[in-house]
């Protein structure tokens, strides 16, 4: 067999592998409608490509050809849209759709009106030059990207260069092809096959790793996140704490809020799990509006038991924080339908003494917060240094075996509390 019909063969199925991949990748991540927009692409190029094939077996070749080039350009369209998606949110077919629907027109007219396989393949690739250029454009101007973006767009820039030249080189080679049958041999043909497949190929390795690199990135952020507060969940509150805490100074002070919501188990028995769930999500948003913009860090470790960090601050400033918590919840609560009355929070605070180590502030607070059960609920009570655990472990040292735990083990620290 010819190297140009094997080129012409393999096409096809390369096209049809990195559209299903993509596909796959898709069905994992629906949201991400890029990704589906990607596999568009490499739909189009399965069809063009086939297209091309079919033109080989047939007598009159130029219809064929004329298809196969407005799915080729279909190609650049849709990689383009999804690049364009990811990074402005939008996807410019305002812009890239009349790029598109010209540059069928235009192969329509050298196809059927005034024949030239030339001038057919030469608008085809000028018009996908053009949609590649706008989206590397895009690409730029995103203030989120990283290398793998800044690579796409790199990538885009060179397919578009090579679009324009090859035409161009072609005829200072081999002079305007005249007809059909010349196209399979000629550095015409043969050129756009090796460039079809290098562009296809480096495109789809920075697709599929755009792609799952940001399924592992959101992979990451679910363990770290509580899904019905949207707050960090255990793991995701000691990871961040001991991050926020080390960019500190160890010597300034920092307070702890342990915060538990009263009689918990009394709304669920009488008005129903989604109803405590709206309980605990309103304590998550009260909290969350208290110390925004303050770099303080939540977290949700487990049932009712809500955790707020804030580094560098005060003993007294904190108490004063925990206060609006208490009260902004207990007014708050009011408008949760069904409930009857208000639901109530109780706060337990700790300031860390030196550079002692997050757990025993936890146990601290803990103890403050046990004492603010006993005393009838609905209150803040302030942690002595001599309460929690007999031990201070120094932060940066080993961790105990309660702290560990917290990582690996969420249920057990869990406990119901009255």
């Amino acid at each position: 067999m010819d190297h140009a019909y094997l080129l012409t063969a393999i096409l096809p199925v390369i096209a049809a592998v990195l559209c299903a991949t993509l596909y796959s990748l898709w069905l994992k991540q629906r949201e991400h409608r890029h990704v589906l927009n990607w596999s568009l692409a490499y739909a189009c190029a399965v069809l063009g490509s086939a297209i091309s094939l079919a033109r080989l077996i047939t007598e009159n070749a130029a219809p064929f050809s004329l298809i196969a080039n407005a799915f080729l350009v279909g190609v650049a369209f849709f990689a383009a849209r999804g690049a364009l998606l990811l990074h402005g949110g939008r996807p410019a077919d305002r812009v890239t759709l009349p790029i598109l629907l010209a540059t069928v027109l235009a192969g329509i007219w050298f196809g059927l009106v005034s024949p030239s396989v030339f001038w057919r393949g030469t608008i085809a690739s000028i018009g996908a030059a053009l949609i590649f250029l706008i989206a590397a454009r895009a690409i730029a101007r995103a203030p989120d990207r990283d290398r793998i973006d800044r690579l796409t767009g790199l990538v885009f820039v060179l397919t578009a260069a090579l679009l324009v030249a090859r035409p161009a080189l072609a005829f200072a080679l081999e002079g305007p092809i005249e007809s059909e049958a010349e196209v399979t041999s000629a550095f015409w043909g043969v050129s756009f096959r090796i460039f079809a497949m290098l562009s296809w190929c480096a495109m789809a390795a920075l697709f599929l790793l755009r792609a799952t690199s940001d399924l592992m990135a959101e992979a990451t952020a679910q363990s770290l996140t509580d899904p019905l507060t949207g707050i960090g969940n255990r793991r995701g509150f000691f990871t961040a704490a001991e991050t926020a805490l080390a960019t500190v100074d160890p010597q300034e002070p920092a307070a702890l809020l342990l915060c538990d919501i009263d009689a918990f188990k009394q709304v669920n028995d009488s008005y129903g799990h989604a109803t405590g769930d709206l309980v605990i999500q309103e304590l998550a948003k009260v909290l969350s509006e208290a110390v925004e913009g303050t770099g303080a860090v939540l977290g949700r470790l487990g049932g009712e038991e809500f955790v707020v960090l804030l580094p560098a601050t005060p003993l007294e400033p904190a108490v004063t924080v925990a206060e609006a918590i208490r009260a902004g919840y207990a007014r708050r609560s009011r408008a949760i339908a069904p409930l009857q009355g208000p639901v109530t929070v109780s706060i337990g605070v700790a300031e860390t003494a030196g550079e002692e180590e997050l757990e025993a502030v936890i146990e601290r607070a803990d103890a403050a917060l046990y004492r603010a059960k006993r005393k009838g609920r609905d209150r803040v009570e302030v942690a002595g240094l001599a309460e929690g655990t007999p031990e201070v472990p120094q932060r940066g040292t080993s961790h105990s075996r309660r702290y560990r735990r917290a990582f690996t083990a969420p249920e057990a620290r869990t406990r119901t509390r009255p």
